[in-house]
């Protein structure tokens, strides 16, 4: 069965970890097609955003949206949105 929106992106958190969940369905389907082009990288995105999602000061690959994308809308809550550069053209927010 395919992930969605909703869903948790596996594998399951560790002890104090977070737990990432997808926004939606094209972001599911976006995470598998960025397993199969960069599996390792990939992998190396999750744990750090799984461990630390919004690090202080800022990774070279995990940084802050500028502008109108810096925050979203979450169950009430205004969050701040991250960008992790997983490949020189691929990207989870």
């Amino acid at each position: 069965m395919s992930a969605k929106r909703g869903d948790r992106a596996a594998p399951p958190p560790r002890p104090g970890g977070y737990v990432l969940r997808f926004a939606t369905n094209d972001a599911a389907k976006g995470w598998e097609e960025l397993c199969r082009q960069a599996a390792a990288n990939t992998r190396a995105a999750f744990d750090a955003i799984e461990s630390d999602p919004c690090p202080s000061p800022p990774t070279s690959r995990q940084h802050p949206l500028k502008g109108s994308l810096s925050t979203a809308a979450h169950n009430g809550k205004t969050l701040p949105q991250w960008q992790y550069e997983v490949t020189a053209g691929g990207r989870i927010w």
